[in-house]
């Protein structure tokens, strides 16, 4: 992808869209593409976290497997979603598996490249504290769901 594509999908992305032009420079400098085929498995719950990927174009599942049971899907992300954020603060575990739905195209942004940006954008870790504390909240009616439906 040109730059100019990275900085458009990078826009889009809600933990991004309020830096300016050179944040975003700098992290699609720093990222790497990644190409899924329809039925690719980006990452499994479970793995070891130490990048985040933005969709650039196609659509990817999310999955979450609880025990031995079947995953469950808990939606999906087309261009400019975000997976595997908290992963750019700290060394994480992923919490789900990614398949790709079709075709699609991904940014990876490592740590390190988060971490300057935040060292030279500060606003950007109010931004991600916000995201993480919504995720956490959905996360929890999720599981208040399930739990009823076990009892």
């Amino acid at each position: 992808m040109a730059l100019n594509d990275d900085l458009s999908v990078l826009r889009e992305t809600p933990l991004f869209s309020e830096l300016p032009v050179d944040a975003l420079r700098l992290v699609a400098f720093g990222g790497d593409h990644r190409s899924l085929i329809k039925g690719d498995t980006l990452y499994r719950q479970g793995d070891a976290a130490n990048c985040a990927y933005v969709v650039s174009s196609g659509e990817v599942e999310i999955l979450w497997t609880i025990g031995e049971r079947e995953p469950v899907s808990q939606g999906f992300l087309g261009r400019g979603g975000l997976m595997g954020e908290i992963a750019l603060i700290a060394p994480s575990e992923r919490q789900f598996t990614i398949k790709a739905v079709e075709t699609s195209e991904l940014i990876r942004i490592n740590r390190d490249v988060f971490h300057r940006l935040m060292a030279e954008y500060p606003q950007i870790a109010d931004k991600l504290k916000e995201r993480i504390q919504q995720n956490l909240g959905e996360l929890a009616i999720k599981l208040n769901q399930l739990g009823e439906k076990f009892r």
